[in-house]
């Protein structure tokens, strides 16, 4: 029964994520969602235990909670190559722990543009999460004329009461080319902005984040950040 529970459950949340194309809205109301189902997965195993107890006459009070610990890798880059060129970073990482669950959401987006010159941009993210149970994530990179977006959004969840042995990943990545063209302020620009949270009551949090400009010829921004709660 609760496997069935579980597996329903992550099933729905996945389609509704990508149903909703990853609003903020959705992603929040799914978060929502894995929070209650944490508290169902504890209070039937709670309910199995004692069952089994009073068939086998055993104790699993010390097979219970498993710990939580998430550990996550995120960032990526963005460059430009040309008289008139800007790139940007920005990511946004929470890890939280609660009594049932640790939790992490995430989201990067790396932009860059190129006018006059080379005309040449390039950007590129990337995810990796460790300790999870269930790891929902989606990367799209649109590539334009002369410039390139890349979006990464990501779910974690690891159960206190559930121990998968190795974590379920939903992680599809898209690229589309579309045939248009962005129009570069005069000069060259290069931004990177982060928001980084960890709470819990052991944590890491480290973020490095660099930008460069080089008049009439590139900008270049990226942002590398490691979270960890336990």
């Amino acid at each position: 029964m609760l496997s069935r529970l579980i597996s329903a459950q992550i099933s729905s949340i996945g389609k509704m994520l990508n149903k909703s194309d990853w609003s903020d809205r959705v992603i929040d109301r799914a978060i929502d969602m894995l929070d209650r189902l944490a508290d169902r997965i504890e209070r039937l195993t709670d309910r199995n235990d004692r069952i089994s107890d009073r068939h086998h006459h055993q104790d699993h009070d010390n097979d219970r909670p498993v710990e939580t610990a998430i550990d996550m890798e995120l960032g990526g880059s963005a460059e430009a190559v040309g008289e008139h060129t800007i790139a940007s970073a920005d990511l946004r990482a929470k890890l939280t722990d609660t009594d049932n669950a640790s939790f992490a959401v995430a989201s990067s987006t790396f932009r860059a543009a190129a006018e006059g010159g080379a005309e040449f941009a390039l950007t590129d993210a990337y995810c990796d999460v460790d300790g999870a149970d269930f790891v929902f994530s989606r990367t799209v990179t649109t590539t334009g004329r002369n410039w390139e977006t890349t979006t990464t959004k990501v779910i974690a969840v690891d159960f206190a009461f559930l121990d998968n042995g190795r974590p379920i990943m939903v992680t599809p990545h898209s690229t589309y080319t579309v045939n248009s063209y962005q129009s570069v302020a005069d000069g060259n620009v290069a931004t990177a902005d982060f928001d980084v949270k960890a709470n819990a009551e052991d944590t890491l949090a480290d973020v490095y984040a660099g930008v460069l400009a080089i008049e009439d010829t590139y900008s270049g921004s990226s942002i590398d950040a490691m979270l960890a709660i336990g």
